[in-house]
């Protein structure tokens, strides 16, 4: 074969393969910039496999997400728990003070009665009335430590009894009892609490607030000049829908750069082994969940003022801003 020959049957061969080539493009689809796109159907199913892809990624941190609420939730209530246990332990040695003296004229009259009903058949009417005086004082000391306990049960109890209606003047004056015994030796103790409405709130939490408030007052306090320190506890409506109340002392006061801490978790000025820094973000977090606030003002030497406002049983739907917007 010639070399033209073998020229012409080359380019007849490669003008066949372009036709060729050509007609498989043709069969596969238009291209773009020499890539052929995908066709819809697998575009399609691409997608739906990166949004199920995508859809167990969020289902997995959503529940690492509600785990970690759970968590935090259990850690909430244990550190409730906890600062209540502490505020127990705080005046643990001034409640076994507070029933051993009626315990010990009950054991006193106890004797007595029972002396004086072995050792006489009869008695005569001065004898029989000193007895019923005896028995009278018996029963007033056993009623006083069932207070005592029954004070000691409800702000002990761990669960969480609801969110009111709850009598703040009877709490009020629940705190105050149980707090004496730390501050009858610093300061008097000024309880202003009539004609309240019922509050939104569990009386056991508010009761921990208040308790936690007064001991914090006392401490503030040192001992020995009870005339001339005073803690006054003072609750009155304030807003529509609200009562607010004062606990203020006449005690050391709060350092400027200590104000904006106060609240803050394990933060405090107290030695190592007096406290823990739980008690007052402890009041801060029950008094917030129930709607209200918890602020402080205080200057060294100038003592504190902790101010409390409370929404009235009823009214806990409607948020402050509204509030104060309508008594405006």
């Amino acid at each position: 074969m010639t070399l033209r020959a073998r020229v012409l049957l080359m380019s007849a061969m490669a003008r066949r393969r372009g036709t060729l080539r050509r007609a498989f493009d043709a069969l596969q689809g238009p291209t773009m910039g020499g890539v052929r796109p995908r066709a819809p159907r697998e575009e399609a199913e691409q997608l739906e496999a990166t949004v199920r892809e995508r859809t167990a990624a969020l289902e997995a941190a959503n529940a690492k997400l509600s785990r970690s609420l759970e968590q935090l939730r259990a850690t909430q209530a244990q550190l409730l728990f906890a600062d209540r246990l502490i505020a127990l332990g705080r005046i643990a040695a001034g409640v076994g003070h507070e029933i051993n003296n009626p315990l010990a004229f009950i054991l006193s009259n106890l004797e007595y009665i029972h002396q004086e009903l072995q050792q006489k058949e009869r008695l005569s009417e001065q004898e029989r009335q000193e007895v019923l005086e005896a028995l009278a004082e018996t029963r007033d000391g056993a009623e006083r430590i069932r207070l005592i306990v029954r004070d000691l049960q409800t702000l002990s109890r761990a669960e969480d009894v609801g969110t009111g209606p709850s009598d703040l003047a009877a709490v009020l004056r629940t705190a105050a009892k149980m707090a004496m015994h730390e501050l009858r030796h610093r300061a008097r103790l000024v309880v202003e609490c009539e004609g309240l409405p019922p509050v939104q709130g569990s009386g056991s939490r508010l009761g921990q607030v208040f308790l936690n408030l007064l001991l914090n007052a006392a401490q503030a306090i040192a001992p020995g000049n009870v005339e001339e320190n005073e803690v006054r506890v003072v609750a009155r409506p304030a807003l529509p829908g609200r009562v607010e109340v004062e606990v203020r002392d006449t005690g050391c006061g709060i350092a400027p750069e200590h104000r904006d801490r106060i609240f803050d978790p394990f933060f405090t000025t107290k030695p190592l082994g007096v406290g823990t820094g739980l008690g007052l973000a402890v009041c801060h977090g029950i008094i917030t969940s129930l709607g209200g606030t918890l602020t402080v003002d205080s200057e060294p030497g100038q003592g504190s003022t902790f101010r409390v406002t409370l929404p009235v049983a009823g009214a806990f739907a409607q948020p402050p801003r509204q509030q104060a917007d309508a008594a405006a």
